[in-house]
């Protein structure tokens, strides 16, 4: 099938080039960690990704194929709301912003789970993928790494945990689909030019990988994000099933 993922990332030649591109800012002291965490999504923004497909006849997907609600102990964030023949994809994130972020580590992670099961037999849900990733914004790139969950049951690598490697997503694992609660946790280290990725506390091979992308902001950030993609509905699909990845107890620890 297609790949509908546009991003396009390349690689850094190492942990020196990663420092010559970082923007000029004074030494930093060891730094004391800080940590922010939250139950569920409050204060996140929510925004279109570039998983985004719409069928013959069908209107380009905006905001309004997408959501995020907040629960109190946790969010659910949804794709595709209004089953229409579109394939939409949903990102939410926290972003920290100044120049100072560049040169600290950062620690993101997430519980996410399925409220129900992908299936060729499904009706009003199914799923594409469940994405994430922590990426750093310099005003001209992003540093960072990303997972990926096939979740199209239609598919031949159902389950598998993919990362992006520069080139495609590629096969780094694998998560047999289900409804239990899963741990997400990514780290980046700018300076070293270094990613890790583990999943329910198991290591997963991750490149460090840097974006080139149209971004109309040149200020420095940090984001942590949380993304769900609803499933590829075929070219003349006039309906297609909503998908939905429930997020908890966030934590993301700077220093």
């Amino acid at each position: 099938m297609q790949t509908f993922d546009r991003r396009r990332f390349l690689m850094a030649a190492g942990a020196g080039a990663v420092a010559a591109a970082l923007p000029a800012v004074p030494a930093l002291a060891a730094a004391t960690p800080v940590t922010s965490s939250g139950k569920d999504l409050t204060g996140w923004t929510t925004v279109l990704g570039d998983g985004l497909y719409a069928s013959a006849g069908q209107a380009a997907v905006n905001l309004a194929d997408v959501a995020t609600e907040n629960k109190g102990t946790y969010s659910r964030l949804r794709a595709n709301v209004a089953e229409r023949g579109v394939m939409a994809h949903v990102i939410a994130y926290r972003k920290i912003a100044g120049s100072g972020q560049l040169r600290l580590t950062h620690r993101g992670s997430y519980s996410f789970r399925l409220p129900f099961l992908p299936s060729t037999t499904s009706g009003a849900r199914n799923a594409q993928t469940v994405e994430g990733g922590l990426f750093i914004w310099n005003g001209d790139v992003d540093y960072g790494t990303a997972f990926q969950w096939v979740l199209n049951p239609w598919q031949d690598d159902f389950g598998a945990i993919q990362v992006w490697t520069g080139d495609d997503w590629e096969s780094a694992g694998y998560l047999k689909p289900d409804t239990s609660w899963h741990r997400i946790a990514l780290t980046v280290e700018p300076t070293k030019g270094r990613v890790a990725i583990a999943l329910d506390g198991r290591n997963i091979p991750a490149p460090w990988t840097v974006t080139e992308k149209d971004e109309p902001s040149t200020d420095p950030s940090v984001r942590l994000q949380a993304e769900a993609i609803s499933l590829y509905p075929g070219t003349n699909a006039t309906w297609a099933p909503q998908h939905e990845v429930q997020v908890r107890d966030w934590s993301w620890t700077r220093g």
